[in-house]
């Protein structure tokens, strides 16, 4: 597997603003119900007695910080217990949370925050909290944020106003902005878990002031009026993803969400939903060879391969096939993009006769000068799910006259031979970021593409990129050249109790979105 770290606002002249009036009288209330709470010292919170509602799975050996927590089950809990200034939903469209406001000017990003809003034991919420999670998630050791705030070089407040300097224009720069704020306190104590302002908050032991680790409590002082109809979660230590899937299926665990990073649970006896992940698997390339060279060739490779048809034979049904070079179900591209998963066969053998390629007794195709579409595909050892697309793939091809072998290799000479270029085609995935930036897949020097540079691809890129262009003609000039064959995407998974009620769509970077519409019914 090739990884790389890149990932509904109306965008007018490189900027974009969004204020939520709805949000005017809520914060007012929030500003008159807190402001004489805030001395909090010696509260008893008894959420840790009586029974939970929920029971969820976490990592006991580590503090649960969302800026040094390495399991993915400790990072998930941490998304109940931390807020962020935006998040996606799950059509990968932007949603204020935090945020009141936000302008993107060139390399400025300037953020209102919501006035109101107050920590879980609180202190109010300020810019200088904003600044300070920004330093931890983009300075800490180890951070899952640090990569995706590698644009941003410096981050200032002045008054309810958070403004972020960036290297480069990305009028997608705003998206980013998702990483937990935690409430600055130099005094805290850096071996228990940060303070957050998230639907749900630490129990306290008997003595007012010692978290309990594993039992969450609902935040009666969240920011969103919608009441949290789940009162108390308990977490519970499990060792490895099948022993909680078999959990939730006796109703021990309630709920899982799992990128299927390591694989598909088989057999699940519980309620399941497919999660919509931003992880585009596609076939590299290598446009130096002649035959490959040939806008035709490519078009052709790209017209005879059914996208759905890859999603169902290599992931099981765990992926979406694609329709362009971004996923089908971001709307703000999907209108678009010409494709819709099916192939189109006859549109491929036009293409290839347009460029003078015959069938001949072995069933390839050649050209005039004895050119075989024949090619060598590069796919990772070891990943059967990539495997079995790739002789899907295989297959799809050969029904058009192309001849595709495929070479097993490990991950990491896969990607030691992508980046020399030594390599006709390979499979792998790619790790989209918020900011949906894809250019690294045809910028040459990056690894991961090799040929001729895709002139007017990387035009109209760098033209919608610094908000000068339309991302209507980025995606035409991709659809022409073809610098790589998008696939599908791959799609994770929840499971979840049968007595959990109400659980809608999540996503990726929430898993736990609109959980205030979760209830649990309870059977005598």
């Amino acid at each position: 597997m090739l990884m790389s770290c890149a990932v509904f606002l109306s965008v007018l002249s490189g900027c974009m603003e969004k204020v939520d009036d709805d949000w005017q009288s809520a914060d007012e209330l929030r500003a008159q119900l807190y402001h004489a709470s805030l001395d909090t010292d010696n509260e008893i919170d008894l959420g840790d007695n009586g029974e939970a509602d929920m029971v969820l799975a976490y990592s006991a050996d580590e503090i649960i910080n969302p800026y040094t927590c390495k399991s993915t089950l400790t990072q998930n809990i941490c998304y109940l217990l931390y807020d962020s200034m935006i998040e996606l939903t799950p059509d990968f469209d932007v949603e204020y949370v935090i945020a009141k406001s936000i302008t993107v000017d060139h390399t400025i990003v300037k953020v209102q925050i919501r006035s109101g809003i107050v920590f879980s034991d609180g202190s109010p919420l300020t810019a200088e909290d904003i600044s300070y999670s920004y330093y931890m998630a983009a300075k800490t050791k180890g951070s899952i944020y640090k990569d995706k705030l590698s644009n941003v070089t410096n981050c200032s407040v002045k008054g309810m106003t958070v403004t972020f300097m960036m290297k480069e224009e990305n009028i997608n720069a705003y998206r980013m902005l998702d990483f937990p704020i935690i409430h600055y306190d130099p005094s805290a104590n850096k071996e228990l878990p940060p303070t957050g302002s998230g639907r749900y908050k630490f129990a306290t032991l008997s003595d007012g002031v010692t978290p309990n680790t594993t039992r969450l409590v609902k935040n009666d002082r969240w920011y969103n009026p919608e009441k949290v109809k789940i009162e108390k979660i308990s977490l519970r230590e499990m060792p490895s993803v099948e022993s909680i899937v078999h959990s939730i299926e006796i109703g021990t665990l309630s709920y899982m969400y799992s990128d299927m990073r390591d694989g598909t649970p088989q057999n699940v006896n519980a309620d399941y939903q497919k999660v919509d992940i931003n992880n585009l698997v596609y076939m590299g390339v290598n446009t130096n060879d002649t035959a490959l060279a040939d806008e035709n060739v490519r078009r052709a490779m790209s017209y005879a391969i059914s996208t759905n048809d890859v999603a169902s034979v290599g992931f099981s049904g765990m992926a979406l096939g694609a329709t362009g070079p971004f996923t089908p179900n971001w709307s703000e591209a999907a209108k678009y993009q010409s494709g819709n998963g099916r192939s189109r066969k006859n549109a491929a053998i036009e293409c290839l006769e347009q460029s003078g390629y015959v069938i001949i007794n072995n069933g390839v195709r050649e050209d005039q000068s004895g050119k075989q579409l024949s090619f060598n595909m590069l796919v990772s050892r070891g990943n059967s799910r990539h495997l079995a697309a790739a002789e899907n793939i295989s297959s799809q091809l050969a029904e058009v006259g192309i001849n595709v072998e495929i070479t097993e290799i490990s991950a990491e000479g896969l990607i030691a031979r992508a980046g020399k270029g030594q390599y006709h085609l390979y499979l792998a995935e790619y790790s989209i970021l918020n900011d949906m930036d894809i250019g690294d897949l045809f910028t040459l020097g990056e690894g991961l593409y090799n040929g001729p540079k895709p002139y007017d691809c990387i035009k109209s890129y760098g033209s919608y990129i610094r908000g000068t262009g339309e991302l209507e003609d980025f995606i035409t000039a991709f659809e022409n050249e073809l610098p790589f064959i998008p696939l599908c995407y791959r799609m994770g998974i929840i499971v979840y109790t049968r007595s959990l009620e109400g659980v809608g769509r999540v996503s990726e970077n929430q898993p736990f979105y609109n959980m205030q519409n979760w209830y649990v019914t309870h059977t005598d």
